[in-house]
């Protein structure tokens, strides 16, 4: 029974992925009120998994880290064995009419709505499962169907989305990502699924260019911005020639004759 199924992208729950159950039944509900039922439960971070398996004569819990994990593996299962049932039943009832040459075919229309109860209950049941294996062949996994009284619905497409999900993990881990181990996981709900989504980016801002170029585009030489040239300015006009001032010619005296 399907305790809580939590998937958070972030990692600021403690996990990753946090996945739990309990047995199903009326003694397990009660060992569940008291804190005493036997669960299983699934926990991914960043870099590691582990599964603790607690039961009334102990616990065991075993983890690894990402890059020794040989799969992840995840799906569900039907009874198909009520299917086999349900032909039997009805075989079994043509047959029994037909031996006793009945005035009606009373076996055959009993066999054949306990026939339809059967393929319903087919229809309606159907059990999840999630695990992994280690490199060394070791799996370690649960199997787990709705939880009525938590309200915890799962269907095939979480855990296709759960296991995809775990698989990025892994190929982060694998090509070297960093490791984190958590004790303690913080439950959000008991069944969610945590997404997350870049920062946005403030209003005016203009985006980044983009450094990376087609294949086959030639290399475009980088061309610098001009450089302002220097602001020419006219030559200073020459100063006037300077001449030196023209010689005071003598002074002329008349000329008399002498005296007698």
């Amino acid at each position: 029974m399907l305790k809580t199924f939590q998937v958070d992208e972030t990692g600021q729950t403690g996990a990753h992925v946090f996945i739990e159950a309990r047995q199903p039944g009326l003694f397990a509900f009660l060992l569940n009120l008291m804190g005493l039922d036997p669960t299983a439960s699934l926990k991914v971070t960043k870099g590691s998994i582990s599964f603790r398996m607690a039961k009334l004569s102990g616990m065991a819990q075993t983890s690894t880290s990402l890059n020794q994990i040989g799969s992840f593996q995840g799906g569900y299962k039907k009874p198909i064995e009520l299917l086999v049932l349900a032909f039997i039943f009805f075989a079994m009832g043509i047959t029994i009419d037909i031996a006793a040459e009945m005035d009606g075919p009373i076996f055959t229309v009993s066999s054949l709505f306990l026939s339809l109860i059967l393929i319903i209950c087919y229809a309606l049941f159907k059990h999840l499962f999630i695990g992994f294996e280690t490199s060394g062949g070791a799996y370690y996994g649960m199997t787990f169907k709705r939880g009525i009284l938590n309200n915890v619905s799962v269907d095939i497409d979480q855990i296709e989305y759960t296991i995809a999900f775990i698989n990025s993990l892994i190929g982060s881990a694998s090509l070297g990502g960093n490791f984190s181990e958590s004790q303690s996981v913080s439950k959000v709900a008991n069944q969610a699924i945590i997404k997350s989504y870049p920062a946005p980016v403030p209003l005016g801002t203009p985006p980044a260019p983009s450094m990376s170029a087609p294949l086959g585009t030639p290399p475009v030489a980088s061309i610098s911005a001009p450089t302002a040239l220097p602001q020419q300015y006219p030559p200073a006009p020459a100063p006037p020639q300077q001449y030196p001032p023209a010689p005071v010619p003598p002074q002329q005296y008349p000329h008399y004759p002498p005296p007698v």
